[in-house]
């Protein structure tokens, strides 16, 4: 039989196990509220974010629109007859002033002794120059891959243009390459000058060569050093000569056109594989070479094509026409 002492006891046991699950109920809804509360702050800043984010869209759209509606204006400009020739000389105008800043400079010059080595490499190993020496190379050989951009600035600052005036712009370009050759004749001597001129003039069938060497440096048939050097031989003697102004120096235009694309950063165009470097090349090099020979002067031919098409289109686009339609069949030919 239970004694009064025992029913307190177990009274008080009771009471208190029903206020703590009631303590405990209030503690999960005080937690539920907060959350709520902290449910709609992050609602309202995630709701301001997507108001921002909405807002920089349409004004990047709004900026869009505005660039869309200007280049659409500039090439308007470039291909209107009466507005075009404004629009282009515009252009080239930016172009050369851009040029001119001394930062876009800079970055050329870096730019151009970074790739020296994949077109001197050999020349560099052949000389054995001193570290000294050799640093005054590179630096003489990138003032003179970058000499065609102060040549064109000397050229607009005295009146003369390439086209109208060739002979003063030859003199120009003659006179910047002189003056740079001398000095790189002094870094070097005679002999290694030599040297170093005969590789210069070989350099379009060397990169070619050096196409060549990578298309096959992972077949079975790789290129050896003394087939890739005859190689270069073979087609030097075969490469037609260069166009030449009345003094036998390079023609003005040609050299504009070497010297730009040499301070643009590339290496000037590789050498045209001929039929007769192919003939000549079965005595020097196997079978799956000259495949691989083969295939490169059909790419050449390919993309000399795809060139004399987009001249064409560009020449037809300045003079405001459309290309001819081709004749059909069934027309009469001329003069029949």
């Amino acid at each position: 039989m239970q004694s009064p002492k025992n029913y307190v006891l177990l009274f008080l046991l009771l009471t208190t196990l029903a206020g703590a699950a009631i303590a405990w109920q209030q503690y999960q809804e005080l937690i539920s509220l907060r959350a709520a509360a902290m449910d709609n702050d992050e609602r309202a800043r995630w709701q301001k974010r997507l108001w921002a984010a909405e807002k920089q869209r349409a004004d990047l759209e709004a900026q869009l629109a505005t660039q869309r509606k200007s280049q659409t204006h500039d090439e308007a400009d470039a291909i209107t007859p009466e507005r075009g020739l404004g629009g282009r000389a515009n252009g080239r105008a930016n172009f050369m002033a851009m040029m001119d800043r001394p930062e876009i400079q800079r970055l050329m010059a870096l730019q151009q002794k970074a790739g020296l080595d994949s077109r001197y490499a050999g020349l560099f190993k052949a000389l054995a120059l001193t570290p000294e020496q050799l640093e005054k190379f590179k630096n003489l050989l990138v003032e003179k891959r970058t000499a065609m951009m102060d040549v064109m600035s000397a050229a607009r600052e005295q009146g003369i243009n390439p086209r109208t005036d060739p002979d003063a712009f030859q003199k120009l370009v003659a006179d910047s390459q002189t003056e740079i050759d001398a000095n790189i004749r002094s870094t070097l001597g005679d002999t290694d000058f030599a040297q170093y001129q005969s590789y210069e003039q070989t350099l379009p069938q060397r990169n070619t060569v050096s196409q060549l060497e990578q298309r096959l440096s992972y077949s079975s048939t790789p290129l050896t050093d003394a087939q890739s050097a005859q190689m270069v031989q073979i087609m030097a003697a075969n490469a037609p000569p260069p166009r030449t102004g009345a003094n036998g120096a390079p023609a003005p235009l040609t050299a504009l056109g070497a010297g730009m694309a040499a301070t643009l950063g590339n290496g000037g165009p590789g050498g045209r594989v001929t039929d007769a470097d192919i003939n000549q090349a079965s005595g020097v090099l196997a079978a799956p070479q000259i495949d691989a020979l083969k295939q490169i002067q059909q790419e050449q031919q390919a993309q000399a094509q795809l060139n004399a098409a987009m001249r064409a289109q560009f020449q037809n686009n300045r003079a405001g026409s459309t290309p001819a339609a081709p004749t059909s069949s069934a027309s009469p030919s001329p003069g029949g």
